[in-house]
């Protein structure tokens, strides 16, 4: 098989994890593997260009789907050295001036942290239930729902199609999800998340209402959700059904 059919391929397998908004990193990593692959092996020999495009795609992977976009920044850095004047090259210079611009947008550092709507949610740091890293500052330029839910919690499970809905319906305009499980059995949690359609990222320490960023930000029932704007700001409190609907299209209509 030549390389164009291989990259055809591994381009197609790509389109297909996004569109079915599988993007965890156990989603992910077969679609990595199989892309360094395919560099290993047409590295010396392999048309540059098709050689750069590969590159991109692994950009987009850290990108768009894991949200570690220092590293995407990394990768679109070594093609256009690596490979100038290619139209690779050109578009990962479109993206790293768009990260760029999205930084010098940033709102004024003097706006506090805290948890009142207006003010800039407190950043954390933890690994996600699929083993990635996972953190607020990684989604900025995306409208974000912080949602702190369980599977034993009726009206969580009372919300969650409208959260469902909403995910699927505006993902693709730039609006995620980064949900906190205050359960405790992991298997339990997997089994749900999978039987429901739940493909974002979640936090899950099986520590119930002790859950670490429960604890950190002092919640005492749920659903308890923090609308972000791209800044981290936030721009809702607690909002369920037509309410988060109409929130979430109307900050997506901002971008």
């Amino acid at each position: 098989m030549d390389f164009s059919t291989n990259l055809a391929e591994v381009t197609a397998q790509l389109k297909a994890k996004f569109d079915d908004y599988k993007t965890t990193a156990t989603d992910l990593a077969p679609n990595l593997k199989a892309i360094n692959t395919l560099i290993t092996k047409h590295l010396k020999n392999g048309n540059r260009e098709q050689l750069a495009r590969l590159y991109l795609l692994d950009a987009h992977i850290y990108a768009d789907g894991l949200k570690k976009t220092s590293r995407a920044r990394a990768i679109w850095q070594q093609i256009i050295r690596d490979f100038p004047g290619t139209q690779a090259a050109q578009a990962s210079t479109i993206w790293i001036d768009r990260l760029d611009a999205e930084a010098a947008a940033e709102p004024n550092a003097s706006i506090p942290e805290g948890l009142a709507v207006g003010q800039k949610f407190p950043n954390f740091n933890v690994t996600s239930l699929a083993g990635s890293s996972l953190s607020p500052e990684d989604y900025r330029g995306r409208v974000t729902l912080i949602d702190f839910w369980a599977t034993w919690c009726p009206p969580c499970r009372a919300e969650l199609p409208n959260v469902i809905n909403i995910y699927n319906t505006e993902h693709a305009k730039g609006f995620d999800i980064i949900g906190v499980s205050l359960d405790q059995d992991r298997a339990s949690v997997l089994d749900f998340i999978r039987e429901q359609g739940m493909p974002w990222e979640q936090y899950f320490d099986g520590q119930g209402w002790q859950n670490q960023l429960a604890v950190k930000y002092s919640v005492n029932s749920i659903p308890m959700t923090y609308l972000l704007d791209t800044h981290g700001i936030i721009i809702g409190k607690d909002l369920r059904g037509e309410e988060l609907e109409n929130a979430v299209a109307k900050a997506l209509a901002n971008l």
